[in-house]
């Protein structure tokens, strides 16, 4: 992995940022107009900051393509290096433990005692798959190795707005989802 050269934002915005030091410097020298040393470090600090949101973004462009070849086309004798670099960072004790506290989020969320909130949550529907989404929460908290896809969709099921979390068939949809995401997490 180390032939991949994927964009790095901080790393990407450090020249600039140096300028900017630099410029800021020119302020020592009484000569010189304040002006002129704020001006210059403001301005090479504006595009350090620019460039490394670029870079982000750009990072992020890159990590939907691969999850898009992971969920639809992953083939493991073709991954790609890409695909691999993907695999494991979504397969990272990491990225698994902040999965397992959104998990853990929704079903606090489920707690009768909390008074209803805007979240579009279906409370009803969760609380009757609440078994199963606590065993999805007690395998992606286990050291056992997951799949990438299964990975892929516990997010999509948690943060997408059409999941069966928040869908209008929830009861109908949330326990399919969650038999097929927990049977997706097994390698």
């Amino acid at each position: 992995m180390d032939t991949l050269d994927l964009p790095r934002p901080f790393r990407s915005a450090v020249p600039l940022a140096v300028l900017a030091l630099v410029a800021a410097a020119l302020d020592l020298d009484p000569r010189l107009p304040w002006l002129a040393g704020v001006f210059a470090a403001s301005c090479f600090a504006v595009a350090a900051a620019v460039r490394a949101t670029r870079a982000r973004v750009e990072v992020a462009h890159v990590r939907r393509a691969a999850d898009r070849l992971i969920v639809h086309e992953l083939r493991s004798r073709d991954a790609s290096e890409l695909v691999r670099w993907r695999c494991t960072e979504l397969t990272s004790r990491a990225s698994l433990d902040a999965l397992k506290r959104d998990v853990e989020r929704v079903l606090r969320d489920l707690d009768r005692a909390k008074l209803p909130s805007a979240s579009p949550l279906r409370r009803p529907a969760a609380r009757a798959s609440e078994p199963q989404l606590r065993a999805l929460a007690d395998r992606l908290g286990q050291s056992r190795p997951v799949a990438p896809r299964g990975v892929l969709l516990v997010r999509s099921l948690l943060r997408e707005g059409g999941s069966p979390l928040y869908a209008e068939d929830a009861e109908l949809l949330l326990p399919r989802a969650l038999a097929r995401v927990l049977g997706a997490l097994e390698p």
